[in-house]
């Protein structure tokens, strides 16, 4: 008996640790801020980070910055640059100098969803969007969009990539058009799902494996 609990406790814990296929929902921008998306909401219930009161980076790049315990980084360096067209006050910068853009970011923690504004002055660009795991690794398929042209503000666009399971701690999102004329990519907000609850979760096995023992005896 003893056997066959650690068994299922192993299943168990493997299958509450397996990383399922991550989706995308893309949203309309409704203004010039990003505020009122017409697809997800802007407002996800956790932690919303918008680079306002952020004041490093403003006058040189860095290569990776820190905000509220989640870091962003950039091989081409990044800037926080303020009102612009598209995004107010200020916006996060990937500083390329072709057009092109590699940015990412990571949190301690998993979360079921990520959502992320970009607000990018060049329309009609495909930027590309992987889940990243615990160890900055990309897992499950890229998603590839294009900032339409169509909206009431070419070159803006809300994306929240979500799962069934808290294993997404970061994105990365890249952009390989190069041209002179692109400037690189702006994120206007970065939003992270609640933190899930180690709690419930270790409450939920203890209830699932007393269930088992109780049926064992039985």
């Amino acid at each position: 008996m003893k056997s066959q609990l650690l068994a299922f406790a192993a299943v168990f814990v493997s299958a509450i640790s397996i990383q399922a296929a991550p989706f995308i929902t893309v949203g309309t921008p409704g203004n010039a801020g990003l505020s009122t998306p017409t697809g997800p909401s802007p407002n996800m219930g956790g932690t919303t980070i918008n680079f306002d009161s952020i004041v490093a980076c403003t006058v040189s790049a860095c290569p990776s910055l820190v905000a509220s315990g989640v870091t962003f980084s950039s091989p081409d360096g990044l800037l926080i640059i303020p009102f612009s067209t598209q995004s107010f006050p200020n916006e996060l910068f990937d500083m390329s100098p072709n057009g092109s853009a590699n940015l990412s970011f990571l949190n301690a923690v998993g979360r079921n969803a990520i959502g992320v504004g970009i607000a990018d002055s060049d329309p009609g660009v495909t930027i590309t969007i992987q889940a990243l795991n615990s160890s900055g690794v990309a897992f499950g398929a890229a998603f590839t969009e294009t900032i339409s042209e169509a909206t009431a503000n070419p070159g803006n666009g809300y994306f929240v990539v979500s799962d069934t399971s808290a294993d997404i701690f970061g994105l990365q999102i890249t952009q390989s058009t190069g041209n002179a004329n692109f400037s690189g990519l702006a994120i206007d907000d970065v939003q992270l799902s609640p933190e899930p609850s180690t709690y419930l979760l270790l409450s939920s096995g203890a209830a699932l494996l007393f269930a088992l023992r109780k049926r064992l005896r039985a």
